[in-house]
């Protein structure tokens, strides 16, 4: 098949090339496919964050080698690769002078949740439309595959669907009736179609507990002798995602006046554009799940006031040695029982997870949390918590950080410096210079985010191409 592109503006661009070639590529390859959602800029540009493709099984390690070799041709670097039951995901980049170009591209064999199979890939790639060229998945595929979705997990629909699913039901409602009664029976199959028809798909009450089962046991009938396959790749793929999580956690730290706020703030919009809004979460110092020893305080009468001028951390004098075990040993469980209850579930949910500040800084830093301790009490503490993957010391000479900032002088500034220098030589940090651009400090932590993932991608791409 010959895509039909029409020369515009943009077509010189990476994006347009990109895609263009990718298209191509995937129906010039005798690859069964279509785009699942998002398809109407395509192939000039995405026009959403990412791509979702349905490929047929057999077909999906021919779809891969495709996207590897668009990579090679372009220059663009793997800054994420991600293979479960139901999808494999990579993501590709590329710096540029006035910017970053990124692509995310998932492929799907089949709909599914919950270890169960909503649409297999024969059923997606029925009744294709064409857009420019690329085969894209009819309306109801387009439809069932959200609705089935939310009835299952039981979750009520977004209120952004209620126009699209109404345009969608009016114009497909035999078809629609006809799978769903087979699944739900006439009754609920009705009921949810006469919702969705008046653009209402949003104010559905989420099936109860026995009906979900109903509808998962017919699912389940539907599939046949692949369930228990996709049941044992489901659970391990749970497994696995709890004991070694996709997700990375980082931290980013340095003394007042390093530029460490301005430099984070870059990262993040990086990383956003490349993991996605809600792919990347921030937090301050300490995962916070056990209060403020001074809240605690003055909960129990000990104090009257809690002071929470933030912008002079070290205007307090450190405690003795026995209020220091007490406030490190408290410290050290909120970063540990935090990880449990707040970093590791984001890891599995495959989010970065970056800190302004962490343990480290206890170390390096200690007076900030009123701690008087030598150094090898607070390294022993630290290598018995789960730390960051990778954690920055943003570096600038003394005299420039004092301009910048007045809260410490010269000699404590360099001090620090020294005090993380040395964390750097055990190889507990890396250290970022940042005494030019903010954007090259930022650049050189999303770089380090991309080359681990891209080095993961490179080697599973390559034993699965072996």
């Amino acid at each position: 098949m010959t895509l039909m592109v029409t020369p515009t503006k943009s077509s010189d661009t990476l994006e347009h090339s990109v895609l263009a070639r990718l298209f191509s590529d995937l129906s010039g390859g005798a690859i069964a496919y279509a785009v699942l959602r998002n398809h109407e800029h395509l192939p000039f540009s995405v026009g959403a964050r990412d791509i979702d493709i349905v490929v047929r099984p057999e077909h999906l390690r021919k779809a891969i080698d495709i996207v590897v070799k668009l990579a090679k041709d372009f220059d663009l670097r793997f800054a994420n690769h991600y293979a479960d039951e139901r999808m494999t995901q990579i993501t590709l980049m590329r710096r540029l002078s006035e910017g970053m170009f990124d692509l995310k591209i998932d492929f799907f064999t089949s709909s599914q949740a919950l270890a169960i199979e909503l649409l297999s890939a024969g059923d997606m790639l029925t009744d294709l439309r064409f857009h420019n060229g690329i085969p894209v998945v009819s309306e109801m595929v387009l439809l069932l595959d959200k609705f089935l979705f939310h009835l299952v997990v039981g979750k009520p629909v977004h209120p952004k669907y209620d126009a699209r699913f109404g345009r969608i039901v009016r114009g497909h409602q035999q078809g629609l009736e006809g799978y769903l009664v087979s699944l739900l029976g006439r009754q609920e199959a009705e009921r949810l179609i006469r919702a969705m028809a008046t653009d209402a798909a949003s104010a559905l009450e989420p099936l109860t507990p026995f009906k979900r089962l109903g509808l998962w046991l017919a699912l389940s009938r539907r599939q046949r002798a692949g369930r228990l396959t996709l049941m044992a790749r489901f659970l391990w793929q749970r497994i696995r995602n709890r004991v070694r999580p996709h997700g990375l956690l980082l931290s980013v730290s340095g003394p007042d006046g390093s530029g460490k706020t301005t430099v984070i703030d870059l990262a993040l919009a990086e990383l956003r554009q490349l993991y996605g809004e809600n792919g990347v979460r921030y937090h301050h110092f300490r995962p916070t799940v056990l209060p403020r020893i001074a809240e605690m305080a003055k909960a129990g009468g000990a104090l009257d006031k809690v002071d929470v001028d933030y912008a002079q951390p070290h205007r307090a004098a450190p405690s003795g040695f026995a209020g220091s075990l007490v406030r490190l040993g408290y410290y050290a469980m909120d970063y540990l029982v935090g990880y449990i209850r707040l970093v590791h579930p984001a890891l599995k949910d495959r989010r970065i997870v970056l800190f302004d500040r962490y343990y480290h800084d206890m170390i390096c830093d200690p007076g900030r949390s009123r701690i008087r301790l030598p150094d090898w009490c607070l390294r022993a503490v630290g290598r018995v918590l789960p730390l960051p993957r990778f954690s920055f010391f943003i570096r600038v000479a003394p005299e420039v950080a004092r301009r910048r900032k007045q809260e410490l002088s010269v000699e404590q500034i360099s001090d620090l410096n020294r005090r993380y220098g040395d964390l750097v030589r055990r190889g507990w940090m890396i250290q970022v210079e940042n005494e030019g651009p903010p954007e090259l400090a930022a650049r050189a932590i999303v770089d380090r985010v991309v080359d681990h993932y891209g080095a993961a991608a490179r080697r599973t791409l390559k034993e699965a191409s072996s």
